[in-house]
């Protein structure tokens, strides 16, 4: 059987005065440090993930963009190839006319030659037909 005495009331006494000071000195700001902690690590978390969503979006933008750029520059590109083919095809038609102009131009200088000979040549024929009989004959004619 249990003694209850004056001892005894004590010991409670003590023992609640006890929790009372470690609740006030030790337990409350213990769990206010925990707490604050926990507080803390929670937030550094809901940040993580805000900058983990913001880094996404980013990299998603980035990327649109790049995409679009990649567009222009090969629309880019390809209007620069396509006006460059136009102005190679312009100059070699240009020279192609030039060289068909030159040469038509040359052929008309050859018959014009060829019709100053053909002249000289039907004017001087009874020449050279004297002097080429004149030296198969050996003789003056």
């Amino acid at each position: 059987m249990i003694d209850l005495n004056v001892t005894f009331l004590i010991q409670w006494g003590i023992f609640i005065a006890l929790m009372i000071f470690l609740n006030f000195y030790l337990f409350k700001p213990v769990l206010r440090v925990i707490d604050a902690r926990q507080a803390k690590v929670e937030g550094t978390f809901a940040s993580a993930k805000e900058m983990r969503t913001q880094a996404t979006r980013n990299q998603d933008d980035y990327l649109a963009r790049l995409a679009a750029s990649k567009e222009a520059m090969f629309a880019r590109t390809s209007a620069i190839r396509d006006e460059s083919a136009k102005e190679s095809r312009e100059l070699m038609d240009k020279a192609r006319e030039e060289a068909m102009a030159q040469v038509a131009s040359t052929k008309d200088r050859v018959r014009q030659d060829i019709e100053v000979v053909r002249k000289e040549l039907i004017a001087n024929v009874d020449n050279l037909a004297r002097e080429i009989a004149g030296k198969v004959l050996d003789k003056k004619i």
